[in-house]
């Protein structure tokens, strides 16, 4: 009898594991097609994203773009390549903008906000799901790889 108790905790303790762990989307890069790039480096996405590196080669403005802070896709974006969490980005932002050093990035509800943002804004970068990925956007290479892991 304790034997089929114990699995039955188990297999529920397995369950209520899963529905709580958030699962992490493979992210891509993206920019407008029209965009000259195709690979960047991590340091300078990081760059673009701390916002200190504010235009493209080309010298056009770049349009920096950010999902919410409680998003998946930024939580993954944000621990691979920024190295800090959305709510420590959220803080470096504010304290940029207070001394007159930039402001956050634009804020968008979800990968098909940010997608078409960047459809239609030649200068722009963020990042999606890869599986929100189509020919409306072109994926940057990051030091190589299409998508963060």
């Amino acid at each position: 009898m304790k034997t089929i108790q114990l699995k039955i905790f188990s297999a529920a303790f397995s369950l209520m594991a899963m529905m709580v762990t958030p699962s992490f989307a493979e992210v891509a890069v993206i920019v407008n097609p029209q965009n000259l790039v195709s690979e960047i480096s991590v340091k300078d996405l990081k760059h673009i994203y701390r916002t200190k590196k504010t235009t493209w080669s080309t010298g056009e403005k770049i349009e920096v773009v950010n999902l919410k802070k409680e998003d998946s896709v930024r939580v993954k974006f944000s621990n691979v390549i920024l190295k800090k969490t959305p709510a420590k980005m959220e803080k470096y932002y504010l304290k940029r903008a207070l001394k007159g050093k930039g402001q956050a990035p634009k804020l968008l509800n979800s990968s098909s906000d940010i997608k078409e943002f960047v459809k239609n804004n030649k200068g722009a970068i963020g990042y999606i799901d890869v599986n929100d990925v189509d020919d409306e956007v072109k994926v940057l290479s990051i030091d190589g790889k299409k998508q963060i892991n």
